[in-house]
């Protein structure tokens, strides 16, 4: 059994496929846009500064094409195996970045044999006492359903 319980994205297969297609068109696009680029007029200064500037956005497209698969699997072994339950809010603490307001919240997640404390960060949280918590208790894995 795992010491410490993981939290799960929560994604949906449908969800994870509309992400891979925009970050694979993102990513022919950023090919194109490279090798065109690359043979055009501007200065090399320019560039290389542009060149270096679509390698970042590149490896955030190549980041999210594999971590939502991830998160889709996770979703699927998570929703197979485990139960919903009503898990606790202990404690809530906003945060507020001058755009949006989020929470740290602080759940118990009650499973059968005792339950454990996680830490869960949510932008759509409005005061409630009990959240919806989707939990495998023999892996610890668990993801807030909303």
């Amino acid at each position: 059994m795992a010491t410490n319980p993981a939290e799960v994205t929560l994604t949906t297969p449908r969800s994870a496929f509309v992400q891979r297609v925009f970050a694979g068109a993102t990513i022919a696009a950023l090919a194109g846009g490279m090798a065109v680029l690359a043979f055009s007029d501007q200065a090399w200064w320019a560039i290389l500064l542009w060149e270096l500037g679509m390698f970042v956005v590149l490896f955030g497209m190549l980041a999210l094409w594999s971590s939502v698969g991830e998160s889709a699997k996770e979703t699927s072994a998570l929703r197979a195996r485990g139960t919903v339950v009503v898990a606790e809010v202990l404690g809530s603490t906003a945060h507020d970045d001058g755009e949006s307001v989020s929470h740290e919240l602080r759940l118990w997640v009650p499973v059968p044999g005792g339950g454990f404390e996680v830490h869960h960060r949510c932008d759509r949280y409005d005061g409630e006492q009990n959240l919806r918590v989707l939990v495998d208790p023999v892996v610890r894995t668990w993801g807030v359903v909303h």
